[in-house]
């Protein structure tokens, strides 16, 4: 099972916060007739033919004796209790596992603000004030997202906006990004805007190899094939579908590894390889 792979001289983990029940399929892919899955059943569903996910954001970091920042994709779905199993949010505990406390992170990067990727990004007191999670990080975000996602009429009916990305302004640690963005040595912010207006992926390049945490570009690993299917959580669907396209193909020509977080552990970083017009995922 790959859970770590080095690029050039920086290192990509993937931190699994949270793994929710599995899901019935339609409900996911409302567009995709039942029996257009039939090629992808045996290895993109589980066993009862549902969809499975996990929220899973990636750390990237220096290799020993490196030089660079500690940098954070996405931050899970948070401490929970998460329903139907009153479970809690591993994010911190394996981070502290892997050496990192939190105060050790020194950017933490929102690929987009749905609240399965930005949960563990505040914490609160004893009295209910705000602090910044991961204290001497500064939070990236598109400003796209931010300016959609903090309207008064997706703000109201979206909690995570309120508990876990407005706060992050009053606490002076939010940077709004436009376009690509140095986060660090050998890391940007790419933009795939789609699933939602500024949703981006984040290139890693080091030693003359390429990386690229790919936020919600794809849910599942049948889209890698079929680029039309778009989830009901996409924004836009034809701007998704135009970023699959134009990632995907990026990433097979380039021999680029993928880290997708919605794909189960041991099988999300892998390469995406072309054969005759056609995309297939190929998990390390």
């Amino acid at each position: 099972m790959v859970t770590t792979v080095k690029i050039g001289s920086l290192e990509v983990a993937a931190v699994v916060d949270h793994v929710p029940p599995p899901r019935d399929v339609s409900k996911i892919y409302p567009d995709v007739p039942a029996e257009a899955w039939a090629p992808y059943r045996s290895f993109a569903l589980n066993d009862d033919g549902k969809w499975q996910t996990q929220y899973c954001p990636f750390l990237v970091r220096p290799t020993f004796g490196g030089a660079g920042s500690i940098v954070l994709v996405d931050s899970g779905l948070g401490p929970g209790p998460h329903e139907p199993d009153d479970s809690e949010g591993k994010l911190l505990a394996e981070l502290e596992d892997l050496g990192v406390p939190a105060d050790r992170v020194d950017a933490v990067v929102m690929t987009h603000p749905h609240g399965d990727h930005v949960g563990w990004n505040v914490s609160y007191d004893e009295n209910g004030s705000p602090q910044a999670t991961f204290s001497n990080a500064r939070y990236h975000l598109a400003r796209a997202d931010w300016e959609h996602s903090t309207s008064p009429e997706i703000a109201a009916n979206t909690p995570a906006i309120g508990t876990s990305v407005q706060p992050l302004e009053g606490l002076g640690v939010l940077r709004l990004v436009d376009g690509e963005q140095q986060i660090g040595p050998g890391v940007r912010t790419l933009p795939a805007n789609g699933h939602t207006p500024g949703h981006q992926c984040v290139l890693i390049e080091s030693g003359g190899q390429t990386g690229v945490i790919i936020g919600d570009l794809f849910h599942n690993v049948a889209q890698v094939t079929e680029h039309e299917w778009c989830p009901a959580f996409d924004w836009n669907k034809e701007m998704a579908r135009k970023s699959r396209r134009e990632v995907i193909a990026r990433a097979a020509e380039g021999n680029w590894t993928v880290f997708a977080g919605h794909l189960l552990i041991g099988q999300n970083i892998g390469k995406i390889v072309e054969s005759g017009g056609r995309y297939s995922w190929r998990p390390l």
